[in-house]
């Protein structure tokens, strides 16, 4: 699902989480369950619906993202998270971050009039950043919103 994204196969997997875990298939109780055990230590409190991510009702901020991804690094290692995420120029990422292919490890996410992108991205001075941006009720076209972030990570990448 990192590479290329599934929305009903996410929804599928939640659903399947829920049955193993309790019992029965139910996105309210695996979510409720899930929130108040492994994502108790969100900084925000998210309003989450599904598993497809693609109601305008889940609402996460960035800064929950940025605690999930340090949550999943200090588990798991940076070296995992760079094999389980795409990098520029692959999965959801083909068509942008080709420069910083190989420092950029990192989601998409879209809706209409909302591109979100979350990570991993290795500075030109060596310094692992983790960022969510998030961006929403834009107007115009999708590829220039996420044209702007990709100049957006390249002016982090530089400078930091």
């Amino acid at each position: 699902m990192m590479y290329n994204s599934d929305n009903f196969f996410a929804e599928q997997t939640l659903l399947m989480v829920s049955n193993e875990l309790l019992g029965q298939m139910s996105d309210a109780r695996i979510i409720d369950t899930l929130l108040k055990s492994d994502l108790k230590g969100l900084p925000q409190r998210p309003i989450w619906v599904d598993g497809c991510g693609l109601s305008r009702n889940d609402l996460f901020t960035p800064q929950d993202f940025v605690w999930l991804l340090d949550t999943l690094q200090k588990k798991f290692g940076l070296a995992r998270m760079k094999g389980i995420l795409p990098t520029g120029g692959t999965g959801t990422q083909t068509s942008y971050y080709r420069e910083d292919a190989g420092f950029i490890f990192a989601k998409t996410g879209s809706l209409s009039g909302v591109a979100a992108l979350s990570g991993y991205l290795i500075t030109k001075k060596g310094h692992p950043l983790l960022f969510s941006i998030l961006i929403n009720n834009y107007t115009g076209s999708g590829g220039s919103v996420r044209r702007q972030m990709e100049q957006w990570i390249h002016h982090i990448r530089d400078g930091y």
